[in-house]
């Protein structure tokens, strides 16, 4: 693949860098996230690839790959979906249902982290559709459903939405820890 090759150990495609080596195993920028790049580079090159966000941005302020591989500060988005063990009565219903039904707000322990990312902007309606029409190949979730929960953080700052039937509720989601 011609169009692909590391320059001083940033990965270059078609002449944007599009990721670094470390560790043996190349940090990809989620924009190239492309099975033709990551199967040519795991499959061909024999490298594990390992996908973040905002890698190409600091690729290209000149900061080099020591700047890269620096751990992000910058907005992530998180999917909660309720444990297996949850009673049945407690899934897919609206908030006011799930109230109703004697279970409270949502509480952190009932849920599993079943996906984290870097995003640049906080949209519940970006959120929706990309989780319900094209989710992303390290997702492990079902669908986004009603009774998940989106949580967004922010440098130590975190909000969190429960999915209802029309729209989303802002909940307090108590419990919750960082990662």
């Amino acid at each position: 693949m011609k169009e692909l090759y590391f320059n001083n150990g940033v990965l270059m495609y078609y002449g944007n860098p599009a990721g670094y080596l470390a560790d043996g195993k190349v940090v990809l920028d989620s924009i190239f996230e492309k099975e033709e790049i990551i199967s040519y580079l795991s499959e061909r090159e024999k490298l594990a690839v390992e996908v973040r966000s905002g890698v190409y941005d600091r690729l290209v302020t000149g900061g080099g790959i020591e700047e890269a591989g620096k751990e992000s500060t910058e907005r992530k988005v998180r999917i909660y979906q309720l444990k297996q063990g949850c009673p049945i009565m407690m899934r897919f219903v609206s908030l006011a249902e799930r109230e109703k039904r004697g279970f409270g707000e949502p509480q952190a322990d009932e849920y599993d982290l079943v996906y984290e990312k870097e995003v640049e902007t906080f949209n519940l309606d970006a959120v929706w559709e990309q989780f319900n029409r094209e989710p992303p190949a390290d997702f492990t979730g079902h669908a986004l459903s009603i009774s998940d929960v989106v949580g967004f953080s922010d440098e130590g700052e975190s909000r969190f939405f429960y999915v209802e039937p029309m729209g989303f509720a802002e909940v307090s989601f108590e419990g919750e820890k960082q990662p």
